[in-house]
């Protein structure tokens, strides 16, 4: 394609909702029109709260749009590493708190059934190279002592000259915005108020916090979730030195050659991803990887063409539907920040730094933040 489309947004009929235009009154402000804000939003009117939120622009057009979209607990090289900085009971939270989101967005899908092509797949992390094959097997070993589902292999089912791999069971993969458009109805219809083309200026803290819209209108509340890609209310939190841009590559590939199924994601550098697809009926595959710090890349085109020729060795291609990049922020420790904006603030809300695992993160930020809120 000339011009860099998602195809999760090309596919997506997304509702559309007004512009701010008047100060308002809600229990909770949430301001981010993304995954982590509409699910913060349809968990906390679920829960009979009133809430405003407010997106700059269209909702969803941020980093959601323009994922991968699995939905798993496999966060690249992770456990061996958390294991070492916070210890075992805390890496086997991150894990169960991850597979818990996993599990809320498969019961809703299942129980609305949500038309999203929700699929359970195996997550699966792997090296071609013969010096990386201890980083996995250490890996391994976490997954062992934090008692993930776990298998190690020596090859995969797609012809790639892996080394050795880490497979963790019973992970998902689905469509992002046709689930996230039922939530955004859903709040609709319990009452939530969405605005889109409304922008936030700044926040005024104190027992109800303010927050002031750029076209001048106020939002009044009890709690302000920032929900946004990057926490732009920072006065005391220093989250700017604390978070890198990251940017990645996508082409929605028609292959060849069957795929086999599952997600696969290579610990080597630059990385490599693979994940199924349907579009338009037909079975193609999502190629992604070519990650780099936003800004240091070298000429765009080039990453497609990397990923183009990674995916010709691979599976053949046969057409590109679809090709996007996207862009995450990854803190300091790896762990997202989420939680009250810096200690003594309890009543505004941040939630950033999903280094490229937002299906999982954003519905657990979400999940924390309306527990928080709830006093749960």
């Amino acid at each position: 394609p000339d011009s860099p489309e998602s195809y999760w947004r090309n596919s997506t009929d997304l509702p559309s909702f007004e512009e701010l235009s008047e100060d308002v009154k809600t229990d909770v402000a949430i301001i981010g029109g993304g995954m982590t804000g509409l699910t913060t939003a349809y968990l906390l009117t679920k829960k009979g709260y009133s809430v405003v939120l407010i997106e700059s622009g269209r909702i969803l057009d941020g980093t959601t749009g323009y994922t991968t979209a699995k939905i798993t607990a496999q966060h690249d090289l992770i456990y061996d590493e958390l294991i070492q900085h916070i210890g075992m009971p805390n890496a086997r939270l991150y894990y169960e708190a991850n597979l818990k989101a996993l599990s809320f967005i498969k019961n809703l899908v299942l129980e609305q059934k949500i038309p999203c092509d929700f699929e359970e797949q195996d997550a699966c992390i792997y090296t071609t190279e013969e010096q990386s094959v201890q980083k996995i097997r250490k890996e391994y070993e976490a997954y062992q002592k934090l008692g993930i589902d776990r298998e190690f292999i020596k090859d995969l089912p797609v012809p790639i000259d892996v080394k050795a791999g880490l497979v963790m069971k019973n992970q998902a993969q689905f469509h992002p915005l046709h689930y996230l458009k039922y939530l955004a109805e859903a709040v609709r219809e319990a009452g939530g108020k969405i605005y889109e083309n409304t922008a936030a200026k700044e926040i005024k803290e104190g027992d109800r916090p303010k927050v002031l819209t750029r076209s001048g209108h106020q939002i009044f509340s009890d709690y302000v979730a920032c929900c946004t890609h990057f926490p732009f209310h920072d006065k005391k939190g220093f989250y700017f030195a604390r978070l890198e841009p990251s940017r990645s590559y996508v082409l929605a590939v028609k292959p060849k050659t069957p795929y086999p199924g599952g997600m696969y994601l290579s610990i080597d550098q630059p990385s490599r991803s693979l994940r199924s697809v349907t579009i338009d009926g037909e079975k193609m595959v999502l190629v992604g990887g070519e990650s780099h710090k936003t800004g240091q890349g070298e000429d765009t085109i080039k990453h497609y063409q990397a990923l183009e020729s990674f995916a010709e060795g691979v599976l053949g291609v046969e057409s590109i539907p679809y090709r996007w990049s996207a862009q995450d922020l990854i803190t300091l420790d790896k762990i997202p920040y989420i939680g009250p904006i810096y200690p003594k603030e309890k009543r505004i809300l941040v939630a950033t730094g999903f280094r490229k695992w937002g299906m999982t993160t954003s519905t657990l930020a979400a999940q924390l933040m309306t527990d928080h809120i709830t006093g749960e």
